[in-house]
């Protein structure tokens, strides 16, 4: 049985620029192209491939319109047409499809060697007992 797609791994020409920062936190870490388009419930590899397919022009208003919609902008990232224009730069060249794939864990582990197909059952029998554990409380 296949995984659900967020319980696989994303792999995409998109990289680049889902791992551009945005602006920099009141904390003090980076803003993530990534980070940013999870918090307003957009998947970003989908949202990605989508601007991927836009002319520059549109793929800049696209994002530019979506971190205007970001519930904390810091101070000094009122332009979010400029920070738009940086990040679009990143995508996949214009006529140039973005590829995602989701691939299960299970064949990253074949793809590995078998390193973790080998010990599967280990692996399982370790996860039920602390799933057993968390369950009645006597984990965390």
């Amino acid at each position: 049985m296949p995984l659900r797609a967020e319980y696989t791994l994303h792999h995409s020409n998109l990289g680049d620029f889902l791992s551009a920062p945005v602006w920099m936190e009141k904390n003090g870490t980076p803003l993530s192209v990534l980070s940013a388009l999870a918090r307003l419930d957009l998947d970003p590899w989908a949202e990605g491939s989508r601007m991927a397919a836009l002319s520059k022009d549109a793929a800049t208003s696209r994002l530019a319109a979506i971190l205007r919609q970001l519930p904390e902008k810091q101070p000094g990232t009122t332009d979010t047409d400029r920070i738009a224009d940086r990040l679009v730069a990143l995508l996949p060249k214009e006529g140039a499809a973005a590829i995602t794939t989701a691939m299960p864990i299970n064949d990253i582990a074949g793809r590995m060697g078998g390193a973790i197909g080998g010990n599967r059952w280990i692996i399982l029998a370790l996860a039920a007992l602390l799933a057993a554990l968390v369950t009645n409380g006597l984990w965390f």
